[in-house]
């Protein structure tokens, strides 16, 4: 299966597939993995604003980060299945 990694306006859990959005723990993920990918939706969902951006270059950089860390994760617990990671959140405030 081939699964896009990718967040999405109000989406928890943001895993894609060529018809759309997957369904809940859909690819099923190790419990702990699952959860930080679920923490880095919800903290996408909190942070980023559509207009503005992130709030400050910290937070934009350490999403960033942990997007990266969780797509690598992922490729290795789903080994048989394609991920890639579309991270298109970069937009920053101008004062961070």
């Amino acid at each position: 299966m081939e699964y896009r990694l990718m967040n999405d306006y109000t989406v928890g859990w943001p895993f894609w597939a060529s018809d759309g959005l997957c369904g809940d723990d859909d690819p099923q993920l190790p419990v702990s993995l699952a959860a930080d990918v679920r923490a880095w939706a919800a903290t996408f969902n909190h942070e980023f604003d559509y207009m503005t951006g992130w709030p400050t270059a910290k937070l934009a950089d350490e999403h960033e980060r942990e997007g990266r860390r969780l797509y690598e994760e992922g490729r290795r617990a789903l080994p048989n299945d394609s991920i890639t990671l579309e991270y298109w959140e970069t937009a920053r405030r101008a004062s961070s």
